[in-house]
């Protein structure tokens, strides 16, 4: 196809809408479309074949797409784009799409749809996808006319500029990818696209509220969410309020990325737990509770015996989306872009608390997480050693991920991202889609039923020799299930992998990765030894680690 910013008509070559929509896309700085391709995409597929600048990723299975692109997206906070193949393809992928929704992450998902001049006879591979998809993304776009195509993608574009984010949809019959342009369309298609900004600062009155609020002696709690955070460059600033106004800080409840640095930091509490009962012990003591771009009320379970904690506190709420908002008792709401509110509030502070150091805690002394679960406590304190202080951690450890975080020192920006909807099979698939970008191995951490959902990643790992890592922890079973039902012996059967066992290097070799299997190592000295032959390589590695059966 043409070069960059030009048109394959100028160079006498005849083009369809699935030439223009690429041209298109390159020019947003586009360079990878990840995709499982079928019958609908095959003139994507043809049009891809003709131009060399928007490489196509392929994936054995659409969870994979989507996780990859999910994870490149987390990680770049970029737009990332997948093609999905009708109505199988995104069935398939809806679990992931899930997740991209809670995790806000900017997708354009080109969803294949039949032929329209079919549409009124049922046909094989159509659906109303629009039906399907609309639920889990922002808006979506069902193009059924050529004109329809450009006006579309330039709405779906903006909306993705939009903080909070998250993935949106159009869906693109292949009877008009494979129409040819009409030669009149060359200067809308060729039009810049406005960028969407969002600058607006908090007041000054307000501003001053805050700081007020800041400086009173009374015991404050700050709870930092996702959304606050996906600017890295916030986290110093978020450090000096944190210190300035002696509050205790907290993740969210579902956190997934790093929400202070460093976590060592003697103000640094973790995460808040997911049970409405601890929740409400946990944030009672305090007088004032703090959310910044937090679901700070997004609980797991329900108790009986739940406390409304809200009762006895003022809590203030910061947020860019109305839609987060926690109506209790006694809550003041300011709507503001998360960016400028925490440098406005920042910048005005003393400048001897940005420069004065923060205390480390001292040894014994690191704060307690908040849940536990004492099996393999040593392996993962070991394991936590071993993991350089720059790799990127992708977490979907699922019933370990407790003791993991008590031990897993993070001290740099974008270096750890768990799983946002809950949905397995996404940490492989995350950790390959990041390789994209980051020249260092990525490692994912995952249990054995997610990564049971997710191999599938592997094989693009293997075909493009990314440096991932994965850890598979094999405790035989839905763990997390039976942590919730300790004491029916009968009802943890029904969860167990067991029998058969799975042999998992021949399901790992089959797709061409370095394998090393073991049981739970006795030692740090044994996990140090098996760490050097995990790491050490060049392409996709996979160590699976048994816990005794």
């Amino acid at each position: 196809m043409a070069a960059y910013g030009t048109t394959s008509r100028e160079m006498n070559i005849m083009v369809s809408y699935a030439d223009y929509l690429l041209m298109w896309l390159r020019r947003q700085g586009i360079t990878r479309i990840f995709g499982n391709p079928g019958t609908t995409e095959l003139p994507l597929v043809e049009a891809l074949a003709r131009q060399s600048e928007i490489e196509y990723v392929v994936g054995i299975h659409e969870t994979a797409v989507c996780a990859m692109a999910d994870g490149l997206a987390r990680l770049s906070r970029k737009i990332q784009v997948v093609s999905l193949h009708a109505a199988p393809g995104l069935g398939n992928a809806e679990a992931m799409i899930y997740n991209a929704a809670f995790s806000h992450s900017p997708l354009l998902l080109l969803i294949g749809q039949q032929d329209t001049r079919l549409r009124y006879e049922r046909p094989f591979l159509g659906a109303p996808l629009k039906d399907l998809i609309s639920p889990l993304v922002l808006d979506v776009w069902d193009i059924t006319e050529p004109d329809h195509m450009l006006r579309s993608m330039r709405q779906a574009w903006a909306r993705l500029q939009v903080e909070p984010s998250g993935p949106v949809a159009l869906i693109v019959p292949m009877n008009i990818l494979s129409q040819p342009v009409p030669g009149d369309e060359d200067a809308l298609w060729l039009a810049p696209v406005v960028p969407v900004k969002m600058e607006n600062a908090p007041s000054e009155e307000i501003t001053r509220e805050f700081l007020s609020l800041l400086a009173k002696p009374s015991p404050k709690a700050l709870v930092v969410g996702d959304r606050a955070v996906q600017n890295p460059e916030v986290l110093p600033a978020l450090s000096w309020i944190a210190h300035y106004g002696h509050c205790d800080v907290f993740g969210e409840p579902f956190a997934t990325q790093l929400s202070f640095l460093p976590w060592d930091d003697a103000c640094y509490k973790g995460r808040l737990p997911r049970a409405e009962r601890d929740l409400s012990r946990c944030l009672s003591p305090y007088r004032y509770v703090v959310g910044l771009g937090t679901e700070m009320f997004r609980v797991f379970t329900r108790g009986e015996d739940h406390l409304p904690w809200w009762d006895q506190a003022s809590i203030i709420q910061i947020d860019s989306d109305v839609r987060y908002f926690h109506y209790a008792p006694g809550t003041a709401s300011i709507l503001a872009p998360l960016d400028s509110f925490i440098f406005s509030v920042a910048n005005r502070l003393p400048d001897a608390i940005k420069h004065e150091p923060t205390a480390p805690v001292e040894a014994g002394e690191r704060p307690r997480r908040l849940e536990t679960n004492h099996v393999g406590e040593e392996f993962w304190r070991s394991l936590a050693s071993l993991i350089p202080p720059d790799m990127i951690v992708v977490d979907e450890s699922i019933s370990a991920q407790s003791a993991l975080l008590r031990h897993l020192q993070r001290q740099y920006p974008a270096t750890y991202y768990a799983q946002a909807g809950g949905s397995l099979g996404w940490g492989i698939g995350a950790a390959v889609g990041m390789c994209f970008q980051n020249s260092k191995p990525v490692m994912a951490i995952v249990g054995d039923g997610s990564a049971l959902f997710g191999l599938y990643a592997l094989w693009t790992a293997a075909h493009y020799q990314l440096p991932v890592r994965v850890l598979i922890y094999d405790n035989h079973g839905y763990q997390i299930l039976k942590d919730q039902i300790r004491d029916n012996a009968k009802a943890h059967e029904l969860l167990d992998i067991r029998q058969p066992p799975i042999h998992w290097p021949s399901i790992l070799k089959g797709l061409s990765c370095s394998v090393l299997e073991s049981a739970l190592p006795c030692s740090p000295q044994d996990l140090a030894l098996g760490w050097q032959q995990f790491a050490g390589q060049k392409g996709p590695s996979v160590w699976v680690i048994h816990e005794k059966i």
